[in-house]
């Protein structure tokens, strides 16, 4: 039988493997079969707790490692320690920065010449071997094993398991990473629609109410409930001062304090554009350092300023949580975007509220306006063969002119006009405490100076010093054709004769209400057919145009010469029209009133 050629592969038999071989083939397929577990156990989770357990705790149970790190590098490129096994919790969220981010699996003995921070941390916890965790060219971090317990060197086939390791995690870590920065981003996205609704509702309330308490009481209510807080307080600038509007859960101290002697230092504050202020991190300042430390003491730790047109115009103070934990960058921004809105409010309140007001005193000047005018004489004595005339523009305001002219006796009447100093209702009421007394006095007095000294006497026990009247008191004996008259400071009529000449009367005393018993004088002038009597107040000569020029004297006297002659109603009419060309437009704060009186024949 021949013999089986050697060459022939069919007669050659198969390598026997050695058992060290064998051996090597079975670690090898139990570290890929662990790898593919690892790797289903890494994929079924999206939570970076649970992925980072099993990045430690597989390998440290696998090839009986002591303890270990995994720290993960942010945005920042700072490696912070997210996850430990074996070490102390101290190290937790302790952060590194490093110059150069090693790029493969480095052992303790790589590692000696680094002086860095955490590679003295690193020998410090007794760590052996440190694995960096990329993915995509993307750096996500590294993890780092103590020694095994057997204390037996790493050997490569380890070291290829443990980088294997690594890579798998890394994939997971950066889908974890940004599943976290996903659901980070929807809680952010859900607490910002649930502020959008919480503004909304809020505004819906602040607009239902035009009251200033009742807008920062519902701000207070929203304050409270949305920030889980007990104490609140809201400070609103008015008028210059600042007030205290709400105060709830707070000390008597606090409810207290003047803040508008602290205004300035509250309010300056935030000079600088702060957009909130915590009581406890403030550096001590004279100026502001006894309010603050009475709200802080009270329970105040932030002070929010409610904005209007980039001015501070109030203040929201907000206590601790009741749930113990810190106020947050988002809702402090959140309080200040409802305090400002909060402001807007309020500020609309305060106008409706002036408005109101305003309507209310108009209402009330209308009604003293209307009853100012039943005070002056709403006819004049008709006298054979003299005519008398009075007039009186209203200004914008109720004022204090009065003018009377009251029948004495067949023969006699007396003429008065006053000017009270002041305007609206103080100056309206003195003019009709005026016409009362000068009403009931001439009854009992037919002597000008009898008369004006016993109102003098009058309005000093009734007025305060501040207040005063200018009067002229004249009484006509239309039998003697003569008047009797005493000026009490007032502007002295003129006497125009028809012979063209012209005198004024000044004859008399002090004016009204300075001084108790003030001796008056009187003075007789006789009367001719064309004289003319023209009284005035100081609204006609003080008349203001454009340029803040007055009308004057010497604009009045040469008209009342040039008219004499006319009819008493054509002078009036002249002096006014006269009046209203000069001031134009410019709108006048002063009544005008005359009184005239002509002898006919």
């Amino acid at each position: 039988m021949p013999e089986k050629d050697s060459a022939d592969p069919k007669s050659q038999s198969s390598p026997i493997p050695t058992q060290e071989g064998f051996d090597g083939l079975k670690i090898r397929y139990l570290e890929l079969t662990a790898l593919f577990e690892i790797n289903k156990i890494l994929n079924s989770s999206l939570e970076l707790r649970t992925i980072l357990d099993n990045v430690l705790l597989t390998p440290m149970g696998r090839l009986m490692i002591s303890k270990g790190m995994v720290l993960l590098n942010d945005k920042n490129s700072i490696l912070s320690v997210k996850n430990i096994k074996g070490v102390s919790t101290d190290l937790l969220n302790r952060q590194f920065s490093l110059e150069d981010y090693p790029q493969s699996s480095l052992l303790s003995r790589d590692l000696q010449d680094r002086q860095e921070p955490f590679f003295e941390e690193f020998r410090k916890q007794g760590m052996e071997i440190l694995v960096p965790m990329i993915a995509d060219d993307n750096y996500l971090g590294m993890v780092i094993y103590g020694e095994k317990f057997d204390r037996q060197s790493f050997t490569q086939d380890e070291i290829d398991f443990l980088e294997s390791l690594a890579n798998l995690a890394a994939i997971a870590v950066d889908k974890a990473v940004l599943f976290e920065d996903v659901r980070e981003a929807n809680k952010k996205l859900d607490k910002k629609i649930q502020e959008l609704n919480t503004m909304f509702e809020i505004s819906r309330e602040l607009n239902s109410t035009l009251e200033e308490s009742k807008v920062a009481q519902i701000l207070s209510f929203a304050i409270m409930g949305e920030m889980l807080i007990n104490k609140c307080i809201i400070l609103v600038e008015r008028d210059g001062r600042i007030n205290l509007v709400v105060a709830k859960g707070v000390q008597d101290a606090i409810k207290e304090l003047d803040y508008s002697l602290c205004k300035p230092a509250l309010l300056g504050m935030f000079a600088a554009g702060q957009n909130h202020v915590k009581l406890g991190d403030l550096e001590p300042d004279p100026d502001h350092e006894e309010p603050c430390k009475i709200l802080r003491e009270g329970g105040i730790e932030y002070l929010i300023p409610m904005l209007s047109k980039d001015r501070v115009r109030g203040l929201i103070g907000i206590g601790h949580k009741i749930n113990g934990q810190e106020v947050s960058t988002d809702e402090l921004e959140f309080l200040e975007t409802l305090g400002n809105e909060t402001m807007i409010s309020i500020e609309n309140a305060q106008l409706v509220e002036e408005m109101l007001e305003k309507q209310r005193m108009e209402d009330e000047l209308m009604i003293a306006r209307d009853m100012q005018k039943q005070l002056l004489p709403q006819t004049l004595p008709d006298i054979p063969g003299i005519e008398i005339i009075g007039r009186n523009v209203s200004s914008r305001e109720v004022g204090g002119d009065y003018y009377d002219c009251i029948k004495l006796s067949d023969h006699l009447y007396g003429l008065a006009i006053a000017d009270v100093s002041g305007k609206s209702m103080p100056a309206a009421l003195l003019m009709a405490n005026i016409q009362a007394s000068l009403r009931t006095l001439v009854l009992d007095y037919h002597e000008t100076v009898e008369t004006v000294s016993h109102i003098n006497s009058i309005i000093y026990q009734n007025t305060t010093l501040d207040k005063f009247i200018t009067f002229f008191y004249c009484i006509l004996d239309t039998d003697k054709r003569s008047i009797i008259y005493t000026n009490a400071g007032h502007n002295p009529p003129y006497l125009l004769h028809a012979d063209g000449s012209i005198e004024t009367l000044e004859e008399g005393g002090l004016i009204l209400g300075m001084m108790p018993d003030v001796p008056y004088q009187s003075a007789t002038r006789e009367l001719a057919p064309g004289d003319v009597l023209f009284m005035f107040t100081d609204g006609i000569t003080e008349a203001m145009n454009d340029k803040d020029e007055e009308y004057g004297e010497e604009r009045l006297e040469p008209l009342l010469k040039n008219m004499v002659q006319n009819p008493l109603t054509e002078i009036m009419d002249g002096v006014e029209s006269s009046i209203m060309d000069f001031v134009g437009d410019m709108p006048q704060t002063d009544d005008m009133t005359m009184l005239a009186m002509k002898i006919l024949h």
